[in-house]
């Protein structure tokens, strides 16, 4: 069953140039999704305002554009362009207000701005949803970001015995006020390096609102190692025990890892019987895959400002269409929400949206 869904790196190119591959593996998602309609999520927002001229700031990253009011209508922009392109949820731009870059940039008034930013982002994504006419067919997640660094378990560890538990809980209640507050339809917990980092979450969202849990795709360990097929399964049934007592996680999610990472969880949660499981309660299946170049920087362990000096590179198999063959081998694996992470850009998205539409036609 895995080898079925599952293509090699070094064939993905050839089959993304043949139309006919393309359409049956558009049908081959539709069936694996039965009758239920997947859901496009929006695209990487990072690399999208940089290339519109938000500077590249190695210390706030994208919640530059946050802080620098003279920047918040290209983060308009750049979530219009995606619900143009035909996303039905786009995710604020918070990803980068969190307690290790904003303590780096402001020191003890930290948290003022966190919370000013987080405002903010919400009220740049309503804006871009009112001037597309959108209110009606497009969600607002609100961004739940790892709590110190992407892809880096280990500093989730030391932050939690440095700073304390209650202060990381206490960081996720502040940013999940002001995102209710400010209007989201639902939450989601982004790039998650463990389930420690998720039970942070949890304890701070209650059951206040819907909750997107979306895992740092490759599920490494505290060395780094990529572990999808193994931890996949584990992160599942916490999902499953977290529903039962009351959480209202509407999908579990992989991102920010190479497509082959991601679909490897997939594969390991249908092997296991744990995406019908899922499906029964409730949980959605949620996947937007990182298509930069950056495998080495992210297995030695992810450094802002060393990721800075090569976000301009993206996987060549990844680009344009590539990337749509692989949002068909996620959705042919169960996943029901769909976009891109790192490195993705409206025209993809838009080719992703109109693959189903035309797959519903059909």
């Amino acid at each position: 069953q895995a080898s079925a869904i599952f293509a090699s790196r070094s064939g993905a190119s050839s089959f993304a140039a043949s139309p006919r591959a393309r359409s049956a593996t558009r049908k081959a998602a539709m069936s694996a999704a039965q009758t239920e309609q997947v859901q496009v999520m929006d695209g990487s927002m990072g690399r999208l305002i940089f290339d519109m001229g938000v500077p590249r700031d190695t210390a706030l990253w994208s919640a530059r554009a946050l802080v620098d009011e003279q920047y918040h209508s290209v983060v308009v922009e750049a979530h219009a362009q995606y619900i143009r392109a035909g996303s039905k949820m786009i995710t604020t731009n918070n990803y980068g207000v969190q307690p290790q870059y904003y303590r780096k940039a402001f020191g003890d008034e930290w948290e003022k701005h966190a919370r000013t930013s987080t405002a903010t982002a919400v009220r740049l994504a309503r804006e871009a949803r009112t001037q597309c006419g959108a209110e009606g067919s497009v969600r607002i997640l609100g961004c739940l970001p790892p709590i110190c660094e992407s892809h880096r378990p280990d500093l989730t560890a030391k932050m939690m015995e440095t700073d304390g538990r209650e202060f990381c809980v206490n960081f996720y209640r502040m940013t999940v006020e002001e995102l209710i507050a400010g209007g989201v339809d639902a939450l989601i917990a982004e790039t998650m390096n463990n389930w420690t980092e998720v039970e942070l979450v949890l304890e701070a969202v209650g059951q206040r609102m819907p909750l997107i849990v979306s895992m740092e795709g490759a599920l490494r360990s505290d060395d780094m190692t990529p572990m999808p097929a193994q931890r996949a399964p584990e992160v599942a049934k916490q999902v499953l025990a977290a529903v039962a007592a009351g959480s209202k996680i509407e999908a579990l999610g992989f991102n920010c890892a190479s497509p082959e990472h991601i679909l490897a969880a997939l594969v390991a949660l249908k092997d296991a019987g744990l995406t019908e499981e899922l499906r029964k309660a409730g949980v959605q299946l949620a996947t937007y895959a990182n298509i930069n170049d950056n495998q080495e920087l992210y297995d030695t362990g992810f450094d802002l400002e060393k990721f800075a000096e090569k976000v301009k590179d993206r996987r060549k198999d990844l680009v344009g269409s590539g990337h749509l063959v692989w949002c068909n081998r996620f959705m042919a694996a169960g996943a029901t929400y769909c976009g891109g992470c790192c490195g993705t850009v409206p025209d993809q998205i838009r080719e992703l949206a109109e693959s189903l539409k035309s797959s519903e036609k059909a």
